[in-house]
C-alpha cells in the first residue's frame, strides 16, 4: 500500500513514515482503527499519535482528549475555565454560579457576549449606556454611533437633529400600492406584498382570494377551505356545499363537529356557547362579555358601558363616520360621503355608483353619463323610476333598491319623504 506511504525507504522497500490515519506495520502502512481508540475527542491523528484536539477538548496529563466544562466561555490550554458565560464565576479554574446577582443586572438582556459577570459585547442595532447595559437603537437610525446611540444617518423621510432621526416636514410620501409589505422608497416600488396579498401582471399587489387557503407567488390558489373546490387557481364553491355556520357570529368554525371554536371580534360565548354581540359602547371587554372599559360619554356599571347623565356632545358633522371627540373634529366620514374644501362631509350623488376622494363620480349607475366628475341623466334615456324618491333605481328589475336622502320606504315598498322635523 505504497498510495498511504508518506516516506518509503526504496533500498529496503519498507515505508517509514504513513500519512494520517495509518501506521507503520511491519514497514506496510496499517489502518488506525479510530473507533477502538478511546481518545474520542481528538481532531487530527498521525501515526496513531493524537496531534490536537477537537473544539472545546483539550490534552490532559496523559495526552488524552477531554472535554472544556460547558460553563466556560474562554479557557486555557490546561483545560481551566478563565471566563464564565453569565451567572457563573472563575473559581479556582473551574465555573461555579454566581449567586451575587447584583452585580450582572437581570435586565441587560440584549447583551450578545458575556465575560464573567462583565458584558464585552452589545447585540446589533444596540449599545451601551451610561449603565453599561445595552439598549436600542432608534429604529430609524441608519447609522449610528457605537459610544453614544446617536444616529448618524437615518432612513428615507427623516432628517438627522441632535442625533435623533426626525420624521422630514416635507415627506408626504405614502405607498402607491397599499397591498406593498416592503416599499423601495427610493425607486418607487414594490419589493414584497403583504401576508395574503400578491403581484399581478402589472407588479401591484392584489388581495389573493378569502377562499383560498394556501397560494402561488402568482396568488392563484393552491388550496382550498373546506367547502370550496379548487378549479385553475381558484376556490369555487362546491355544488354539494350546503352548510352554513349554525353560530352566526362565529369567527372560527368547525366543519366536521359543528361547533364554533371561536368568536368573532366583538363577539363573546354565552352560557349556551353560542357567540353573541359585545355592546357597542364597550371599548373593551372580559371574556364573557362583560364591559371593562367604555368609549368617551359612557360611565361604567356592573359590566355595562350606560350614557353619561353629563354626555351632551353630539358630533357637528352629521355625515362624519368617526368623530375625534377631544378635538371636536372628523377623522373619516361616512360611506357614501366625503370632505369637501371646508372638510365638512357631504353626500356623494345619488347617481355615483363609484366616486373619488374628492366626491367626483368615477362610474355611474344605468341611464347616467359620466361628465366632468357627474353623473348626467343620458339623453337616450327615456326611461323614469316609477318612484319619485327612489335614490338608487334597478332598470333592469323596474324596482327601488334604495330611497333617496330624507326618504324611506312605506309599507308598499315606495319610497315616501321623511318628517322635516327628523
Amino acid at each position: 500500500m505504497q498510495g498511504t506511504c508518506e516516506q518509503f525507504n526504496t533500498q529496503e522497500g519498507i515505508c517509514e513514515k504513513c500519512y494520517e490515519g495509518y501506521n507503520v506495520v511491519d514497514g506496510k502502512c496499517a489502518k488506525v482503527d479510530k473507533t477502538a481508540s478511546t481518545n474520542i475527542g481528538c481532531a487530527l491523528w498521525n501515526n496513531g499519535v493524537c496531534q490536537s484536539c477537537s473544539k472545546r477538548w483539550f490534552f490532559n496529563q496523559e495526552k488524552v482528549c477531554v472535554p472544556v466544562s460547558d460553563l466556560c466561555s474562554t479557557w486555557a490550554t490546561s483545560g481551566a475555565c478563565e471566563t464564565c458565560y453569565y451567572g457563573y464565576k472563575v473559581v479556582d479554574g473551574a465555573c461555579v454560579e454566581n449567586k451575587d446577582t447584583s452585580i450582572v443586572p437581570e435586565s441587560n438582556l440584549l447583551c450578545k457576549t458575556w465575560a464573567g459577570e462583565n458584558c464585552i459585547e452589545c447585540a446589533a442595532r444596540t449599545f451601551f449606556n451610561a449603565d453599561k447595559l445595552c439598549v436600542s437603537v432608534s429604529a430609524q437610525c441608519n447609522s449610528f454611533s457605537k459610544d453614544t446611540g446617536a444616529c448618524l444617518t437615518c432612513f428615507a423621510g427623516y432628517d438627522v437633529v441632535e442625533g435623533k432621526c426626525v420624521y422630514s416636514p416635507a415627506n408626504t410620501a405614502k405607498p402607491a400600492d397599499i397591498g406593498c409589505g416592503i416599499w423601495d422608497w427610493n425607486n418607487q416600488k414594490c419589493l414584497k406584498c403583504s401576508n395574503k396579498w400578491a403581484f399581478n401582471a402589472e407588479n401591484i399587489c392584489v388581495p389573493v382570494s378569502d377562499q383560498c387557503k394556501a397560494n402561488a407567488e402568482n396568488g392563484a390558489c393552491t388550496e382550498c377551505f373546506k367547502g370550496y373546490d379548487l378549479k385553475e387557481g381558484q376556490c369555487l364553491y362546491s355544488l354539494s356545499n350546503s352548510a352554513k355556520p349554525a353560530d352566526l357570529g362565529c369567527g372560527t368554525w368547525n366543519w366536521d363537529n359543528q361547533v364554533c371554536l371561536s368568536c368573532s371580534s366583538g363577539w363573546v360565548f354565552n352560557t349556551e356557547k353560542v357567540c353573541v354581540a359585545v355592546s357597542d359602547q364597550c371599548k373593551a371587554h372580559a371574556e364573557n362579555g362583560d364591559c371593562t372599559e367604555c368609549y368617551k360619554g359612557y360611565d361604567l356599571k356592573e359590566g355595562q358601558c350606560v350614557f353619561s347623565d353629563s354626555n351632551n356632545a353630539r358630533p357637528a358633522d352629521i355625515g362624519c363616520g368617526i368623530w375625534d371627540w377631544d378635538n371636536q373634529v372628523c377623522l373619516s366620514c361616512s360611506s357614501g360621503w366625503f370632505a369637501n374644501v371646508d372638510g365638512a362631509c357631504v353626500p356623494v350623488s345619488d347617481q355615483c355608483k363609484a366616486h373619488a376622494e374628492n366626491g367626483d363620480c368615477t362610474e355611474c349607475y344605468k341611464g347616467y353619463d359620466l361628465t366632468e366628475g357627474q353623473c348626467i341623466f343620458s339623453a337616450f334615456n327615456n326611461a323614469k323610476p316609477s318612484d319619485s324618491g327612489c335614490g338608487l333605481w334597478n332598470w333592469d328589475q323596474q324596482v327601488c333598491l334604495k330611497c333617496s336622502n330624507k326618504w324611506a320606504f312605506n309599507t308598499e315598498k315606495v319610497c315616501v319623504p321623511v318628517s322635516d322635523q327628523c
